[in-house]
């Protein structure tokens, strides 16, 4: 078989489109694809041509870059009409002619990767040399065991563990043995995700100028839902994402202001979407790169402290001018409230659940004593919490599998930070952050994203702890300087080899294309 596939990949008219795939063109292709579906409700064919487009590269592709357009984007092709969430309250992903449908390519993506692992193996070992393997393993458990000891287990619980499993950890470990990881990885990926962030942001737009959000100056935020989630679920993902703006900021050869200048757009759009735990880690975000692309010596440095001092100016301006549109929309957070917005409660449910079953917890779908239930929402109850929600349906257990986690990645991370490793390990902490109060690392999308970067920051990194408190900014002497670089010569010399072992580098015995 993979004599024939590699006949075929030959062929002029493959060559062409695995061309396209790898272009930067095809990112910005299917990220209007995705716009323009969640316009116009044409859910069936975005994902019929997602589909498509995984089986094409799984077969012929050498490596897995054009997948990752794909999974960073995919979700945003949902629209307003078929919506579960009022005011649309759609039961078109509830049909069971629909269920089949996603049933079906969801078995076809799954078999796409096995076909990949065993036609085309890049890595003999699997993910033997992954850094966070036992994390990994113990975490898997946890989910697929979750509430299986609980006296009311039900066997909801079994499907939905391994849908957290495959969320959190198959596409790191798919890209693991597929992607190839280089000096120019980062740039494509942080380009992907400022793709993703536009297309959240003109959907956010399109909910202001046009469903009717802004009602007598004020905003109603029970209306402010994406075809893909709410508001918070809206600023959750645009918060997670913006940071990649930063990143093209400083590496970008040319126009890296525009990048600078878009990050606060969508930090904007963040603060539009009415979510206090997206706002305040992406404010902690924005104002910490600020501050560091002020100082660091970068190409947009100057124009970093220009415009932060017009956006201070500016901000005062707007306050006074308008004041009475600012007060409104600062009247919703208040109105709600900037007390514990019932997450004590929440969370005491979560510890009550918890004792019921100490050791491996009560399952996903035991439901909170005062449950909030979601209109027409396909997820359980969960407990904006990443900590209570693994001590409650994952136990101890659970939580000691995510701790072991968190703790080999923070020990996997590279100990002189670079802007790439920054970049990822951002992204990181922004999802974990915001899943402190929230729930979005339990939402799939939020977690295939985090799938992605533990892999990307792992393969950056160099073994050793993550030195957050050591200064960024460092005056070094020609000593020190020499031996940084012979460092980052050595460190290179390493990566090229992990990368040769773990099939990164093109294997000159099985050669797909």
């Amino acid at each position: 078989m993979r004599q024939k596939i590699r006949a075929v990949s030959q062929l002029p008219v493959i060559k062409q489109i695995l061309w396209f795939l790898d272009s930067y063109y095809f990112p910005a292709a299917y990220a209007v694809l995705a716009l323009i579906s969640s316009l116009a409700g044409l859910e069936i064919a975005y994902f019929a041509i997602t589909a498509v487009a995984v089986v094409f590269i799984c077969v012929f592709s050498r490596d897995s870059k054009p997948m990752l357009p794909l999974v960073f984007l995919a979700v945003y092709g949902v629209s307003w009409v078929h919506t579960p969430q009022p005011p649309f309250s759609s039961d078109f992903f509830y049909s069971s002619g629909v269920q089949i449908y996603f049933l079906c390519l969801g078995i076809l993506l799954v078999a796409c990767l096995l076909f990949r692992f065993i036609v085309f193996p890049q890595d003999k070992n699997f993910f033997k040399e992954s850094k966070l393997r036992l994390g990994i393993v113990l975490l898997v458990l946890a989910f697929l065991l979750n509430g299986v000891f609980y006296e009311n287990y039900t066997i909801k619980d079994l499907p939905f563990g391994l849908l957290m499993a495959l969320s959190f950890f198959a596409f790191y470990i798919f890209f693991f043995n597929t992607l190839r990881i280089d000096e120019k990885t980062a740039h494509y990926v942080a380009y992907v995700l400022v793709l993703a962030s536009g297309v959240i942001f003109l959907q956010l737009c399109k909910i202001y100028l046009f469903d009717g959000v802004i009602k007598d100056g004020s905003v109603d935020k029970d209306i402010l839902v994406a075809g893909w989630g709410m508001s918070n679920n809206v600023g959750g993902m645009l918060g997670m994402l913006f940071p990649a703006s930063f990143y093209l900021a400083v590496k970008s050869k040319r126009g890296g202001w525009a990048f600078y200048v878009l990050a606060f757009v969508f930090f904007g759009g963040v603060c539009l979407t009415l979510s206090r735990t997206s706002a305040l880690i992406s404010g902690i975000i924005l104002v910490a790169a600020a501050i560091y692309l002020s100082i660091v010596k970068s190409p947009v440095r100057k124009f970093a402290r220009i415009f932060n001092c017009a956006v201070v100016v500016v901000g005062i301006i707007m306050l006074i001018v308008l004041w009475d549109f600012i007060y409104k929309l600062l009247a919703v957070y208040f109105e709600r409230g900037f007390d514990d917005s019932g997450r004590l409660e929440i969370w005491a449910n979560g510890i009550r659940n918890f004792l019921k079953q100490p050791f491996l917890g009560v399952g996903f779908y035991e439901p909170l004593e005062n449950s909030y239930n979601i209109e027409n929402w396909v997820f359980p109850d969960m407990y904006h919490n990443i900590f209570i929600q693994l001590l409650s349906s994952c136990g101890i257990f659970g939580l000691l599998a995510y701790l072991v986690h968190i703790l080999q990645v923070a020990f996997a991370v590279k100990k002189r930070p670079s802007a790439e490793s920054l970049f990822y390990i951002i992204i990181l902490v922004g999802i974990f952050g915001m899943s402190l109060l929230d729930n979005h690392i339990f939402h799939v999308f939020p977690a295939m994203v985090y799938s992605v970067f533990l892999l990307l920051s792992e393969r950056e990194g160099e073994s050793g702890p993550l030195l957050l408190l050591r200064p960024l900014v460092i005056r070094r002497g020609k000593k020190m300087r020499a031996e940084g670089a012979a460092d980052i010569a050595g460190g290179e010399v390493a990566s090229a080899e992990k990368s040769d072992m773990s099939g990164n580098v093109a294997d000159k015995k099985v050669n797909v294309q």
